[in-house]
């Protein structure tokens, strides 16, 4: 099988939903993916309009028709493999599977707000050109509260011209956040069978390297950060790092020659800031292994050194700062 598998058209001659939101599903947070659900069954214009449907991976623990009252199952389609394939593929099988003309991967512990599919709809009717349209999107705990929002990329909605940076040099999107024509997956292929925790980064510059992308400055999308995440694996073994390192690689292919080493070697800088930072939550959060495998990974990005001053850098700053603000605690209480 090939790195990016081939998703085949869907040939039927039956009415077609505009939506297929697709939740693919493994070992999951009972509360959380009924939270994700009733998200979306907020917004749901009706099964001619929206197809909503799960991909489980083979949960052996968790059976995700439990989480759920049975009243969701006569609206919510179902799908089990026998055993697990992996997310890659379990991502695909979502694609595979969806029957609209536009895709939405919602991961099973994440969210949308009201207005995410009019609003993405809307923008998508102006611009019948795009491949892919998102929002702005913002970070929640596992209590559902703020943690932080996303880079705004314009003031108002409209195409993305300074694509590169925002999809090549950084990331400012998550998952939750985008929609797909499903005719781009089929051009395009399906999600990396051989990048684990960068899939969906080479998927969306893939994207963006191929089709005008639509952008609503709106937070409409919510991404969930807690200690059950797959990520967190990835953060602590440093995987994620050389995982992005080999997305920087393979992404050069997709852009033009005149500027893919300058892109190229910003974005190692972007992000070996990027790990350099996760080392310190690391080693502040009791976990210096995690620490030093970011740095380790952090070092292939640019160099050994390099990485050393930035992260004595950010200590020291780090440092500096709640030394100034116990310094003000004390002269507001003294």
């Amino acid at each position: 099988m090939t790195a990016c598998p081939a998703i085949a058209p869907l040939v039927t001659g039956a009415p077609r939903p505009f939506w297929s939101v697709m939740i693919p599903t493994y070992e999951p947070h009972p509360g959380y993916l009924a939270q994700a659900l009733a998200s979306v069954l907020a917004q749901d214009p009706g099964p001619a309009t929206m197809e909503i449907a799960l991909v489980d991976d083979g949960s052996s623990r968790v059976d995700p028709r439990r989480c759920l009252g049975a009243d969701v199952w006569r609206r919510v389609a179902w799908f089990r493999h026998e055993g697990r394939i992996g997310m890659a593929r379990n991502w695909n099988a979502c694609i595979a599977r969806a029957r609209g003309l536009w895709v939405h991967l919602l991961h099973q512990d994440d969210l949308v707000r009201s207005g995410f599919y009019e609003r993405l709809r809307d923008g998508i009717a102006a611009a019948p050109a795009v491949g892919a349209a998102f929002c702005r999107d913002v970070v929640i705990d596992g209590h559902g509260r703020r943690l932080r929002g996303q880079f705004r990329i314009r003031s108002t909605a409209g195409i993305v011209e300074d694509w590169v940076e925002h999809l090549f040099v950084g990331l400012h999107l998550r998952a939750a956040a985008l929609v797909v024509r499903r005719s781009v997956y089929e051009a395009l292929g399906g999600f990396r069978l051989d990048l684990p925790y960068a899939l969906d980064w080479d998927m969306w510059k893939r994207i963006a390297a191929t089709y005008p992308l639509w952008y609503e400055p709106e937070e409409l999308a919510c991404y969930r950060s807690h200690r059950g995440s797959a990520s967190v694996g990835f953060l602590r073994s440093g995987a994620n790092i050389a995982d992005i390192r080999r997305s920087i690689e393979l992404s050069e292919a997709c852009l033009p020659a005149a500027i893919a080493a300058d892109v190229s070697r910003r974005a190692r800088t972007t992000y070996t800031a990027y790990a350099v930072r996760m080392a310190w939550r690391a080693f502040k959060a009791g976990h210096p292994g995690a620490s030093l495998a970011q740095l380790r990974e952090a070092s292939k990005l640019t160099s050994a050194s390099g990485t050393i001053s930035a992260f004595a850098r950010l200590v020291a700053d780090s440092m500096g700062a709640a030394h100034r603000s116990r310094t003000r605690a004390g002269a507001a209480t003294g």
